[in-house]
């Protein structure tokens, strides 16, 4: 009877131990996903050159160049806008003009918290400031969770190119790798469908990945290739890149430069 007796009392503490960190992983999911900095703003050193914006609430350097392709950046869950600078040098190797949007909650956005909402609110107000322009090729490039802002652009209409490095199918997917004994599609709020958003999406789309990725395992981009119904897509996988140092590779840095250059001069 002890024996049993003491079971039952592991049993209980276990089952109150699973379920109170479950609560701790729901109530907390938001700032475990989300890592703003204080950085300020409009005084980023790295887009001294460029016009820092203000659109419907959203903020984003802007570079406006002669041509015709505007390419839209979303950086990843870490940091802010103004630490994705180291980037420009490749990205102005094309004459397109150049957004690098920031979120709501970062960049020392006190009014805010990073949210999924506020972030799908940026992209719906980076939308309908390019809507007010008369660019006629419009790149998007989203990484890590950015892909998830740049697939919901997408979704949104007139994207002709789409570039997602170190994307995912779905967040609550990968979650559920580094929280196995939970039902994350359930506990997480926080939700990201690249698949769902690019369920209807027919333009160019360009998916990299490193085969070192231990963060979001490239499986989970395969699987966005795979079911993205457009024709018009490509996979390509950069060899012994992580997560984080992608944009090390000049592997990396040479199949972007000549993507986007192929897109601009063909206007597709």
């Amino acid at each position: 009877m002890k024996i049993k007796s003491v079971i039952l009392k592991i049993s209980i503490a276990l089952v109150v131990v699973y379920f109170f960190f479950g609560l701790v992983l729901l109530l907390n999911q938001k700032s475990m996903l989300y890592y703003p900095n204080d950085q300020s703003f409009k005084n980023c050193d790295g887009f001294k050159d460029y016009q820092a914006t203000d659109f419907g609430g959203t903020r984003f350097y802007l570079k406006e160049n002669s041509s015709d392709t505007i390419i839209v950046y979303y950086h990843g869950n870490a940091g802010s806008a103004c630490d994705r600078s180291y980037t420009k040098s490749t990205l102005e190797k094309s004459d397109a003009s150049l957004i690098f949007v920031e979120y709501a909650g970062y960049s020392n956005d006190a009014d805010n918290k990073p949210s999924r909402d506020l972030i799908l609110k940026d992209v719906q107000n980076i939308h309908n400031y390019i809507q007010t322009k008369s660019y006629k090729n419009i790149i998007v490039y989203g990484q890590s969770i950015g892909s998830g802002a740049a697939s919901y652009h997408a979704s949104l209409g007139d994207v002709n190119n789409l570039i997602l490095v170190t994307p995912f199918s779905r967040l609550d997917e990968v979650a559920q790798t580094k929280y196995i004994i939970y039902p994350t599609s359930i506990l997480l709020t926080e939700k990201y469908d690249n698949v769902a958003w690019l369920s209807n999406y027919n333009g160019n789309l360009l998916i990299i990945h490193g085969d070192n990725d231990v963060v979001i395992p490239n499986k989970f981009s395969q699987k966005l290739y795979d079911k993205a119904p457009t024709k018009e897509k490509e996979y390509f996988l950069v060899e012994g890149s992580g997560h984080n140092d992608i944009w090390n590779s000049s592997v990396f840095r040479k199949k972007l430069v000549e993507y986007i250059n192929e897109k601009s001069s063909r206007g597709l």
